[in-house]
């Protein structure tokens, strides 16, 4: 039986937002991107870098944003830096609450999988990076702890179907 969600409150640590990470688009979020941006759409982000086409899961190539180098390495292009009063680096998403914020990165700590053939979708608790502080006092959870579906604004849901028709475009080819 799926367990209860723990409570997660973002920190604006901005360590999701730096190094390694993949923040996978949908052609949704590619086409609120490119309008925020006041760009003619998905190919004028991949000719500015914002985006990069790459193999993803199961070798499928899919667009992520591009993480540019910087003075504290790569980071989404969309993480405003600082420094706290005592100087520890934070961060926080210059997109946070408009629409162009990537699905993945709306969802998150959330993450599904979906089985593109009954439709079914295994929700879990992901910690964003290693030592996420958004836990608080308690434990992350395992990776991939399975949860009980949540209860998602009607927007979310609607971008989520749109994201399971895409990738059952991307697996049929």
């Amino acid at each position: 039986m799926p367990e209860k969600l723990t409570k997660f409150e973002c920190r604006i640590c901005g360590e999701c937002c730096r190094g390694g990470q993949k923040v996978w688009l949908n052609p949704a979020d590619m086409e609120r991107l490119a309008s925020y941006l006041g760009l003619d759409g998905p190919d004028e982000l991949e000719a500015r870098r914002i985006i990069v086409i790459e193999a993803g899961e199961h070798g499928i190539l899919r667009p992520r944003l591009y993480f540019p180098p910087g003075p504290a390495g790569a980071s989404c292009r969309f993480l405003i830096n600082d420094l706290d009063e005592s100087g520890r680096l934070w961060g926080r998403c210059s997109l946070h609450g408009k629409a162009a914020k990537p699905l993945v990165c709306r969802l998150a700590p959330l993450s599904r999988e979906i089985d593109l053939d009954d439709g079914s979708e295994k929700w879990m608790e992901v910690p964003p990076v290693i030592g996420c502080p958004g836990w608080g006092d308690t434990p992350p959870p395992p990776e991939g702890r399975a949860l009980p579906p949540p209860e998602l604004d009607p927007g979310i849901r609607e971008d989520l179907e749109g994201e399971t028709e895409y990738f059952k475009i991307l697996s049929e080819k």
